[in-house]
C-alpha cells in the first residue's frame, strides 16, 4: 500500500478523492465514508487532526 510516509503516521494526509484512501481511512478510524467526509470538512485533510476530530466527537456523544 502507498500509505506510507517517511515522516510518520501523524503527517499522513487523507485524499477523498482516492477510494482507497476513503476505504482504507474509513477502516482505521472504524467510520462510515459519511462520517469520513464530515470529519476532514472540519479537522482538515492530516489524518491526526481528523484522529482528534474523531475522538472528540465521539467522546462529547458519549
Amino acid at each position: 500500500m502507498d500509505q506510507a510516509s517517511s515522516t510518520g503516521d501523524s503527517a499522513r494526509r487523507i485524499d477523498l478523492t482516492r477510494q482507497t484512501d476513503v476505504l482504507y481511512w474509513c477502516r482505521v478510524f472504524d467510520v462510515s465514508m459519511d462520517q469520513l467526509r464530515d470529519a476532514v470538512h472540519h479537522a482538515g485533510h492530516q489524518s491526526d487532526a481528523v484522529e482528534r476530530y474523531l475522538r472528540e466527537k465521539k467522546s462529547a456523544a458519549g
